[in-house]
């Protein structure tokens, strides 16, 4: 088994309230919902199977330490995703099951820049300030080969809001660099993915940072239930200190994702102009490439009136990006302004779910959204697949 920096696995410890509250309901045996959003990682790209998954295994452990609670399990991965996407479908993948901990991974898959900066905070927001005020862990990969990641910036956005996080970075790097890991294919065939051995790694990771808050509060749940020197019980204050979890700074970016909303076709009827709704069924949160629409032939088209409720400063539009030849090109057009997209996807490992982000930070007002197929390869292309639009409200 490979060792790892306890301490420096722990980028941060931030405010535990919300985690205390998470324990006393583990502890009295109530029911607790553990949500785990992120990319192919915590799908459990690599893994032999579901089960030695690292978010599965962090859930076992949860299930093993307490063992009276009765505890749900949902893995919200969904591989090659960043948190832009992340923040879009929060709400039906994560946020409907009124979940107590989410574990929030996307640090190498967002870009280190002011764009997935904004985009991270947008999504930690939209979870901390739901309706359940789950507790929330922040996890930081990294690519094991030259240490590329987005923690410096993800870091950031949960310093301000003082979330404990986790980091593979801190856990392992300095044992490749000097050589104390030999060899990473231990934990990595590609790199990047863990097997078995690396998500084994990661679950440890993460338990390292719980295990560190609760034998804080179990300490400071001892100490308050000592009888003070008035001869009161510690209980009140300790109940009162868990209770105020509302921790609210104001944003460190513009924050445009906190409002991001994802249409497809479940809660959006477009207007179709050959484009076909896609009605094959969605297997589980990972079917990622259906629920949108399909534009076959040149000149097939889809047009979304983003007025009313769907007013937005801001569009994305999330498409599949196939390896599969021919590949058709679209022509979106809004604001009197045309982008092309071509929907070929140069990589081996399978399609991208991709996005376009159009544009941000515009005025909010009436708009009307057209793509359109201008080039399927003489009618040979595969149809281009419309996931879904992102759009963003604030």
């Amino acid at each position: 088994m490979i060792t790892f920096d306890k301490e420096n696995a722990i980028a941060d410890h931030g405010d535990t309230k919300r985690m205390r509250r998470l324990f006393e309901k583990l502890e009295e045996g109530r029911n607790v919902t553990i949500c785990f959003l992120g990319g192919s990682i915590t799908q459990g790209s690599l893994s032999s199977k579901p089960t030695t998954c690292y978010a599965y295994k962090v859930y076992e452990w949860f299930k093993g330490r307490f063992p009276k609670a009765d505890i749900e399990y949902v893995n919200a991965g969904v591989g090659g995703t960043t948190s832009v996407f992340g923040a879009a479908r929060a709400d039906r993948d994560v946020l409907s099951y009124d979940p107590d901990l989410v574990v929030v991974e996307f640090s190498v898959n967002d870009e280190c820049n002011e764009y997935f900066m904004e985009s991270y905070e947008g999504l930690i927001r939209k979870l901390l300030y739901s309706k359940s005020e789950p507790a929330v862990i922040c996890l930081y990969n990294f690519f094991y080969e030259n240490g590329k990641t987005a923690q410096r910036l993800h870091s950031k956005i949960a310093r301000h809001y003082r979330l404990p996080a986790a980091s593979m970075q801190g856990a392992i790097y300095q044992d490749i660099l000097s050589g104390k890991i030999e060899d990473i294919a231990l934990l990595s065939p590609d790199g990047l993915h863990p097997n078995d051995e690396g998500h084994d790694l990661v679950s440890r990771v993460v338990i390292n940072l719980v295990q560190s808050i609760y034998e804080e509060y179990s300490e400071s749940s001892y100490n308050a239930g000592m009888v003070s020197d008035d001869g009161e019980s510690g209980n009140e204050s300790a109940d009162n200190d868990v209770a105020g979890t509302c921790y609210a700074p104001s944003p460190l970016t513009t924050n445009s994702f906190e409002s991001a909303r994802r249409l497809d076709n479940r809660d959006y009827e477009p207007v179709l102009q050959g484009f076909d709704t896609d009605t094959t069924p969605q297997s589980c949160v990972a079917d990622c490439f259906k629920n949108g629409w399909l534009g076959k032939s040149k000149g097939d088209k889809i047009i979304f009136d983003l007025s009313g409720e769907y007013e937005c400063t801001g569009i994305a539009v999330q498409y599949a990006k196939t390896m599969k030849r021919p590949a058709p090109v679209v022509e979106v057009r809004v604001d009197d302004e045309n982008y092309v997209i071509d929907s070929a996807f140069d990589e081996t490992w399978g399609d991208l779910l991709d996005i376009r982000q159009l544009f941000v930070h515009r005025d909010k007002k009436p708009r009307k959204l057209e793509i359109e197929v201008i080039d399927d390869k003489n009618g040979k292309a595969v149809p281009f697949n419309l996931v879904s639009i992102i759009i963003t409200m604030q």
